[in-house]
């Protein structure tokens, strides 16, 4: 009998938690919502939605949440400007946020500058 052989795409294999991918998928959340709410990013004001993409970005679960810290270190190294009186999952949740809410403004800087290089 001859062993299975299991074939693995490593293109498509993510870590799931790993910040870059979390990012990703928020700007991917980002630019789903632009296109269904038709928001124009030159005029109207996206932080609102930018944060709620945040928010629902951090996950909540403790689990999860320690994965995080131990797939990404600098969570557990930096205290939180926005809980720095937080227990360690409140920092590393509020560090998560903070990654996610800077990777959406990058990403939304980035789109700007590519369409008024548009115009």
């Amino acid at each position: 009998m001859e062993p299975i052989k299991v074939k693995v795409d490593q293109s498509k294999s993510r870590n799931r938690y790993d910040m870059e991918d979390l990012i990703i998928d928020a700007c991917m959340e980002l630019e789903q919502r632009i296109k269904d709410e038709e928001i124009d990013i030159l005029v109207d004001d996206i932080n609102d939605t930018i944060h709620e993409i945040a928010d629902n970005s951090v996950p909540i679960y403790y689990y999860d949440i320690g994965q995080f810290a131990a797939h990404n270190s600098c969570l557990m190294t930096i205290k939180s400007e926005l809980n720095p009186e937080g227990t360690p999952h409140d920092q590393i949740q509020s560090n998560i946020y903070s990654e996610i809410v800077d990777g959406l403004h990058a990403y939304i800087a980035k789109k700007e500058k590519d369409e008024e290089d548009e115009k």
